[in-house]
């Protein structure tokens, strides 16, 4: 994957923002360079370039296109979530609005569409949003403190997550005719490595607004050793009781974080050329996140 290849779909991205409507284009275009990982676009071109080295613009436009489809999905993710920050960039729900949000959530899904359609792969994203939003249904349905698995849990990681991962790949092996075996399975394990740590970062972060409902891998984990903390997750709970919860939930951290190791093994064996891609993103995180939970044990 080369630079020049990330620098092609930064441009497609940005050229699609900036034919937005003007109360739309300034809310999209910060919450654009406030997500900059771009693991999606780097996912398709290292696909791709295994076939076709250098990339073309069609290559370009599909990692453009499933990018923007996921700052879709952060848009109602922080919706949904009433989040009034993200990276310290604040939401358009908080700044601009729940109204001006939702609009600027379904215009990516329709810039998302048209770039993936004109890259001659559009069922690839209206496959993968019908998946997360099944993910976000799953979650819906089975909110704590009922009784949950891990496996649950690991199934809304991979559908919410996982899934536009998987399309990432997929499409960089449509746009260049490279081998799809192995994509899936490698995107719905990375995914849900990344997920999981999302939701350990959250846990760990005392500023999160949170929701002590959400199925997360760590809830089910502190649960299963501390089943008193279902009467510390029923609705209405605030003060002490609410912070007690808390500090239970963060016991489930160790058990999650082995699963991230296991899954992203998952991942590299399913498409070892991509080993690499998954262990830098999982590193970066677990580099943010691990000293506060070392100071979260030693307080």
């Amino acid at each position: 994957m080369s630079d020049d290849g990330l620098a092609a779909a930064e441009a497609m991205l940005t050229g699609a923002l900036d034919g937005a409507p003007e109360p739309l284009r300034e809310p999209c275009r910060r919450l654009a360079e406030a997500d900059g990982e771009r693991l999606r676009a780097r996912l398709v071109l290292a696909v791709a370039g295994q076939a076709w080295p250098g990339a073309s613009r069609r290559t370009a436009t599909a990692a453009a296109a499933v990018e923007l489809l996921h700052l879709a999905m952060r848009v109602r993710d922080d919706l949904l979530a009433d989040a009034p920050a993200r990276n310290g960039t604040p939401t358009i729900n908080a700044k601009e609005g729940p109204a001006v949000a939702l609009l600027a959530g379904d215009l990516l899904i329709g810039l998302a569409n048209r770039l993936a359609a004109a890259a001659g792969a559009g069922a690839v994203l209206g496959d993968a949003l019908t998946e997360v939003c099944a993910g976000h249904t799953l979650a819906a349905d089975n909110r704590l403190p009922a009784d949950l698995s891990a496996a649950t849990a690991l199934r809304i990681a991979q559908l919410r997550t996982g899934t536009l991962l998987a399309a990432a790949g997929r499409l960089g092996a449509i746009v260049t005719g490279a081998p799809e075996d192995g994509l899936r399975d490698y995107g719905l394990a990375a995914g849900a490595a990344l997920h999981v740590l999302d939701d350990v970062r959250d846990l760990l972060d005392d500023d999160a607004p949170g929701d002590p409902g959400i199925v997360t891998l760590p809830a089910v984990h502190a649960i299963a050793a501390h089943p008193q903390l279902r009467r510390l997750l029923r609705p209405g709970v605030t003060g002490a009781e609410r912070e007690r919860g808390r500090d239970l939930l963060r016991t489930g951290v160790p058990a999650a974080l082995t699963t991230v190791d296991e899954l992203t093994d998952r991942a590299a064996a399913a498409r070892p050329d991509l080993a690499d891609l998954t262990k830098k993103y999982r590193d970066s995180r677990l580099a943010r996140l691990l000293p506060r939970y070392r100071a979260l044990l030693s307080s």
